[in-house]
């Protein structure tokens, strides 16, 4: 990981109504879709600008944010986004595996047609970026993908908590995503998702969700793996 500043990703100006909250929903939809990556030091000044909007909605919404354990305290006090170790990771995994695949399942109950139609498009867009390669377009598409399938499943509550795990998760996405083998792996996994959706077939929808996270997952801990036997090389030098 380059030592440098990361440039922060291009977001979407906000108009004026309702502020603060379209602020928060800004920098939180673009922490779980991977568009920030960990380690990752954020301005209140330089997210502003991004946004188009005045320091005040965005002061709030990082210490919104903060309050949900999305960001952490540098020595200089100074906001950066969470990195992942591989015991937290595994923590997650274990939980993502739970609960999205009860959402999978819940979402097979429920679906319909308009449904169904609007995932498969999800899909197949998801499927043309990672032909291309266009990784910030994949991971954008992904995670719609995925939100739009556990919406169907009308579980408000389990929805905030899968939610809240993506917001630890969402920044490594950008890590592993370039890896063309990764998005080809991954895309096999969403298209099991689904054909077991459109079959009505719940038990094949949760082993596609969790054959999809258990994959990435396995990517992100052999990345942190590696990560961490170069930093320990580069102290004993």
């Amino acid at each position: 990981m380059s030592e440098g500043p990361i440039p922060l990703p291009t977001l979407r100006q906000v108009s004026r109504d309702t502020l603060q909250e379209q602020v928060y929903r800004q920098i939180r939809e673009a922490l779980m879709s991977g568009r920030f990556q960990p380690g990752q030091k954020l301005t209140i000044r330089g997210l502003a600008e991004a946004l188009g909007s005045s320091p005040m909605p965005v002061r709030e919404a990082l210490q919104r944010l903060s309050a949900e354990n999305a960001f952490e305290v540098t020595e200089t006090s100074r906001l950066r986004v969470r990195m992942m170790t591989v015991e937290r990771l595994r923590e997650i995994r274990d939980a993502r595996v739970a609960l999205e695949g009860l959402l999978a399942e819940k979402a097979v109950q429920h679906m319909q047609q308009g449904d169904m139609q609007e995932i498969a498009e999800l899909c197949r867009q998801m499927r043309k970026a990672a032909d291309e390669v266009d990784v910030s377009r994949y991971l954008w598409t992904n995670f719609a993908f995925h939100r739009r399938i556990y919406a169907v499943a009308r579980a408000e509550l389990t929805m905030a908590a899968v939610e809240n795990f993506w917001l630890h998760m969402g920044p490594c996405f950008a890590l592993v995503a370039p890896d063309k083998v990764h998005l080809q792996r991954s895309m096999e996994a969403h298209d099991r998702i689904v054909a077991a959706l459109a079959a009505a077939d719940a038990p094949a929808a949760r082993a596609a969700v969790t054959d999809d996270i258990m994959q990435a997952a396995d990517s992100l801990a052999r990345l942190l793996a590696k990560t961490s036997k170069a930093v320990a090389k580069g102290g004993r030098a």
